[in-house]
């Protein structure tokens, strides 16, 4: 059979089959190091009309000898112009880059080289990022590296033997509206830095109950999520040898033991609520003498039924889950070559499809969008295999049918254990692919490549595309919530009547501050209708009332974000200032008056007293010979005498 295959390498193949190849397949070993072997394999499929770099890309950048960067790049817009910056960390320095390929700024890294991509954030909640980066270099040295937006230096920090080779994570852990840094120290006792699991705020102080010791070497980026919904977080780490949940403060509330049967390592977990009701699941996947891709229940660690699922190789696949329609797929991909990716169910079922039968692995981390706006997703992959000195973004259908309309891609370089990051790098509202690829002959002259493609898609479309689903790398994943909008109404509104014309001027207080839209404007409901739309100023006058009517006012606060607040109705009765005397059938006495009227006519049915606004604070229908006003306080009234034939009204003044 080996001569076989031999044979096929060389000489053309009757119809119907694909020729063999020589390429380059890449892998790591136990250290972290990615290595390389000389292959004759099956490779993918041409790509249709295949998309080609943006102008001012592929972009060059130097590497380390030994270490290449993996788990790809942060795309955030650090200076608020609408578009993506491009993020790369890479060997001892971070490059900040802008969508048409400039370097934006650039500064060096202490502690050593960056093989993970960097963490970005509001940690202060000032409203602009903050970059975090971690350092290692080998088993020596390590540090972290918090910038500005601007590329200004916040925290400088060298462990002293003590490498942080993972992604930090940013989140507010204890409920106290900043976020804090979380990572792991991997290295000596003797380290400025302990080994174990760290949470700083952004001043480099250590949170109470931090560090959290770990009997091993921690090998993940943490995951953090809020358990029981108390508003704190929990944090998921392990060693190679065993999983910890631990507390916001730093406690342990469980373990579980890898039986030295499988190894956490480098397939940082995701934590999700399946089904919306709060119990949340781990989702990852072990390396070692028996890999296996697992679910767990995130509250106790002990598995989902039908997980877990053992696999034949060596994975360092980081897992992507993420709501297809109304249920959850779940995609993480080993090592070699054979059944090398997998989609399943939450039930630990197989998708249809998959796994795919592949000449070569998948272990970066997965992304899902919608590529060709169908209305349904596709996931997009990296590929262990180089050929020509160009690597192989690779795209499928749910169904596991290979997208061949543009992809797959062919960036310079390995896109082994990295991935397709997905983001708006040039501002217009559309995707673009961002690839960081590298040459691996553990040479000084090895290089980094940063490669852009635009999707011409909309935005909207990413559904999962960067490590861990976002960048601050919290691996929790929660279903989108309608942001929350709120808006203030107008405050103290007055009206006032009467004069020698009929008016009613209306005056009011702007709404208080608070309201996350910007007011537009006012507009003015009279008894239910439209009176005035979008007034910009406190106070409005309505010439359209009669005298002795009565109006129901409404003043709503209208804001830019699609939200409207009505204040309490006001009724008002338009009465003029001065009237005439009733005649010789009624009479009103004392005027001014103190704390009794009296009347006097003939006929007399009822009684009613207005403020000066119009509004009634006094009725009677009964006994109105003496009429007792001691409750109303001094000023302006009229009163309203109504008889079988006709209604008057009187000024009343109360002096007391």
């Amino acid at each position: 059979m080996k001569k076989t295959l031999l044979l096929l390498a060389f000489f053309p193949l009757s119809s119907g089959l694909v020729a063999q190849r020589p390429a380059t397949r890449a892998f790591v070993d136990e250290e972290g190091i990615i290595k390389t072997e000389s292959v004759v394999t099956q490779l993918p499929p041409a790509a249709r009309d295949g998309l080609t770099p943006m102008p001012g890309f592929p972009l060059s950048f130097g590497s380390n000898t030994t270490y290449k960067p993996m788990r790809g790049l942060a795309l955030a817009d650090l200076n608020n112009d609408g578009a993506d910056e491009i993020i790369l960390c890479h060997n001892e320095e971070i490059n900040v880059i802008d969508g048409q390929g400039n370097v934006l700024w650039t500064q060096p890294l202490v502690g050593g080289m960056a093989q993970y991509p960097a963490a970005v954030g509001d940690i202060d909640g000032d409203g602009a990022p903050e970059i975090v980066v971690l350092t290692a270099y080998g088993n020596a040295r390590g540090g972290i590296n918090v910038f500005d937006a601007t590329g200004a230096t916040l925290i400088s920090e060298v462990t002293n033997n003590n490498p942080l080779i993972c992604a930090p994570v940013l989140a507010d852990i204890n409920n106290d509206g900043e976020q804090e840094i979380i990572f792991c120290g991997r290295g000596k006792a003797s380290a400025s830095i302990a080994a174990g699991v760290h949470v700083w705020n952004l001043q480099g102080e250590e949170l109470p109950g931090f560090p959290y010791e770990l009997p091993s070497t921690p090998a993940f980026t943490p995951t953090a999520a809020d358990l029981d919904g108390d508003g704190f977080l929990e944090l998921f780490i392990a060693t190679t040898s065993t999983l910890h949940c631990l507390n916001h403060n730093g406690e342990m509330l469980y373990t579980v033991d890898g039986e030295e049967a499988y190894k956490y390592s480098y397939q940082s977990p995701l934590v999700v609520d399946f089904v919306g009701d709060g119990n949340w699941s781990l989702v990852g996947a072990c390396h070692g003498d028996n890999p296996n891709h697992y679910v767990r229940n995130a509250h106790t660690g002990e598995y989902r039924e039908g997980w877990p699922k053992p696999v034949s190789s060596w994975t360092y696949s980081a897992p992507t889950a993420v709501k297809n329609g109304d249920e959850y797929a779940i995609f993480m991909g080993v090592s070699g070559e054979g059944n090398v990716f997998y989609q399943y169910d939450t039930d630990g079922n197989t998708a249809p499809g998959f796994p795919l039968n592949l000449t070569s692995g998948i272990e970066g981390f997965v992304s899902v969008a919608d590529i060709d706006g169908d209305g349904e997703n596709e996931i997009i992959t990296d590929f262990n295999l180089m050929d020509g000195g160009e690597g192989f973004i690779r795209a499928w259908e749910m169904d596991g049918t290979e997208v061949t309309d543009g992809f797959p891609l062919r960036p310079q370089g390995l896109t082994y254990m990295n991935g397709a990051n997905f983001g708006d790098i040039d501002g217009d509202g559309m995707l673009e692919i961002v690839t960081l690829t590298y040459i691996q002959n553990f040479s000084p002259d090895d290089p980094v490549y940063v490669t852009a493609y635009a999707l011409n898609q909309p935005v909207k479309n990413l559904v999962f595309g960067t490590y861990k689903g976002s960048n601050d790398r919290i691996g929790w994943i929660r279903e989108e919530e309608a942001p929350m909008v709120s808006c203030n109404p107008v405050r103290d509104l007055e009206a006032e009547s009467g004069g020698d014309v009929s008016q009613v001027y209306l005056h009011w207080t702007e709404p208080e501050a608070g309201s996350t839209g910007n007011l537009l404007g006012y507009r003015i409901l009279k008894n239910g209708e439209l009176l005035a739309d979008l007034v910009e100023v406190t106070e409005y006058v309505d010439d359209e009332v009669a005298f002795f009517e009565t109006y129901e006012y409404v003043v709503i606060a209208v804001y830019d974000d699609n939200c409207e607040s009505a204040c309490a109705p006001l009724t008002v009765e338009v009465i003029p200032d001065a009237v005439a005397e009733c005649g010789k059938e009624a009479k009103i006495y004392p005027n001014p008056a103190n704390d009794i009227i009296h009347l006097e006519g003939t006929d007399l049915l009822q009684v009613e007293v207005f403020n000066i606004v119009g509004q009634s604070v006094l009725r009677i229908g009964e006994n109105l010979e003496a009429i007792d006003i001691s409750h109303l306080q001094n000023g302006v009234y009229f009163v309203r005498l109504k008889t079988n034939d006709e209604e008057k009204t009187v000024k009343l003044v109360i002096e007391k």
